[in-house]
This record gives structure tokens, C-alpha cells and sequence, in this order.
């Protein structure tokens, strides 16, 4: 199967990359106030990061991305 190249403008690089320097600061905080004892602070942290990277996978999805060997929509709560 030919790969096809997708352009990706400038703007929504920098938005992946900000969200990834974001998602590696909460994940340096979370470990700080694990060790701080702090943990309901570190699951609020956890969380921000969580819904960050969910954000960025569904938009390289939307982008083409294809999804892993195995991968699964979560179950919706109800």
C-alpha cells in the first residue's frame, strides 16, 4: 500500500508540540507531588494531562493517523 503524505501546517505542529511540553510538565509535577504526598493534587494533575493527550490522539486521527494493532474506542459511561 503507497503511503500519502498529508500537510500539516505550521499552526497545528506547534500546537502538537506545545501540548507535548505540556503533558511532560504534568507528568514532572505529578511525580513531585507523589513524593510530596500531595496525591490528590497529583491525580488532578494526571487528569489535565490525561485529556491532553486524548485531545492530541483523536486529532492525529482526524489527521490520518492510522490507529495501532489492538487499539479500542473507550466505552462510553452510562
Amino acid at each position: 500500500m503507497m503511503e500519502r503524505e498529508i500537510a500539516i501546517s505550521k499552526t497545528q505542529l506547534t500546537a502538537w508540540t506545545e501540548s507535548l511540553i505540556h503533558m511532560n510538565h504534568h507528568g514532572t509535577l505529578v511525580q513531585r507531588e507523589i513524593e510530596a504526598g500531595n496525591l490528590e493534587r497529583a491525580s488532578h494533575l494526571a487528569e489535565r494531562a490525561r485529556k491532553r493527550a486524548w485531545r492530541m490522539l483523536n486529532e492525529l486521527f482526524e489527521h490520518g493517523a492510522e490507529k495501532p494493532e489492538g487499539y479500542c474506542e473507550p466505552e462510553a459511561k452510562g
